[in-house]
């Protein structure tokens, strides 16, 4: 009975059929990543309308501006390419309404990120009792009540948000090692009702989760002295923009930072929208973080924003569209149209 020939392969028959493997592996890899990674919507309708109710009753006493908006001149809704809007929610504890606001934007296609912290007090156009941002959480819907407020306020829309809680702060800074922080001034303050003791010296120390968490949280001293919301607002930026730059130095901890994200952090976006902006912000230099407070002024109860410098603002670093915002596109209650004096 005859033997039956081998099929013997040469080495580079077997290096062929490796590499075609490899490149048909390569190939289904890549579309996977493409169903799952996909690039994020823009919102393509204009801010939330207001009903002005403050301004009307202003209007029609005489003492403010009514609410008629100049007609939109053609294309004043046309999105910039690559840039998104987003509002940061930070709860406080027990009362429901929201600790802290920020207003993001993310010019992806030139790399920048602007983060606005809005002060907790600022007046808004509104017809409930409280008039403060601060309140819109708890008495105007959650978080769709926050978004319609803060993008009919700057003019401009919120294309996601993300929410967080005091948990997966503390937790991504244990994450990153902590961070190196020149404490603003000394700090000495006690509330047992929200489970606060902060006492840290000025000057610069290491901070852990817990101790960047209390920094951030810090107001006033036990005696009344400190720097109030302004200041706090200015240390919660540089805390977090700290914090941003330990991370995206190690981008080997990408997973641990998308499993603290799973737990604390709830958002709008879907994980494959969330993937693809992680791949774009692998490139991001923080020299090209823009980090301020909307510019307002205090008088008692509320803080007011002054129209002009913030219509500067929101133009230079958060107008996500091609055309300049106006001022009529902007909804800031001044002292004025609140009191009509």
């Amino acid at each position: 009975m005859a033997k039956k020939k081998k099929n013997r392969t040469t080495p580079g028959e077997r290096l062929c059929r490796t590499l075609l493997t490899l490149l048909m592996c390569a190939g289904a890899l890549w579309g996977v990543w493409h169903l799952l990674v996909q690039k994020p919507q823009i919102a393509d309708a204009p801010p939330t309308a207001s009903s002005a109710p403050a301004r009307q009753e202003s209007a029609s006493q005489g003492g403010g501006k009514a609410d008629a908006a100049a007609e939109d001149e053609p294309g004043a809704y046309k999105r910039k390419d690559s840039c998104w809007t987003f509002l940061l929610i930070g709860m406080d504890r027990g009362g429901g309404n929201t600790d802290s606001l920020m207003l993001v934007t993310y010019d992806v296609a030139n790399q920048t990120v602007s983060v606005g912290s809005i002060a907790r007090d600022t007046r808004v156009d509104t017809d409930r009792k409280l008039k403060k941002i601060n309140a819109a959480y708890a008495m105007n819907g959650g978080v769709d009540g926050v978004k319609e407020e803060v993008s009919r306020t700057f003019g401009v829309p919120i294309d996601y948000y993300f929410r967080v809680n005091l948990r997966g702060f503390t937790r991504l800074v244990d994450a990153v090692g902590g961070i190196d922080f020149n404490v603003p001034c000394y700090m000495d303050y006690d509330d047992p009702e929200q489970d606060l003791a902060i006492h840290y010296s000025k000057g610069m120390r290491h901070l852990n989760g817990q101790q960047a968490l209390e920094v951030c949280r810090f107001r006033q001293n036990n005696d009344g002295s400190g720097y109030g919301d302004g200041g706090r607002q200015q240390t919660q930026r540089a805390v977090l923009t700290e914090v941003l730059k330990k991370a995206l130095a190690n981008p080997g901890k990408l997973n641990e930072y998308v499993s603290i994200a799973k737990e604390n952090l709830d958002t709008d976006l879907d994980p494959g929208n969330m993937a693809w902006f992680a791949t774009k912000a692998l490139a991001f230099d923080t020299q090209n973080l823009h980090a301020m407070s909307m510019p307002c002024e205090w008088i008692n109860p509320y803080m007011y924003l002054d129209p002009e410098e913030t219509l500067a603002m929101v133009n230079e670093y958060f107008n996500p569209y091609v055309l300049p915002r106006t001022a009529e596109q902007l909804d800031i209650i001044t002292r004025r149209d609140a009191t009509g004096k």
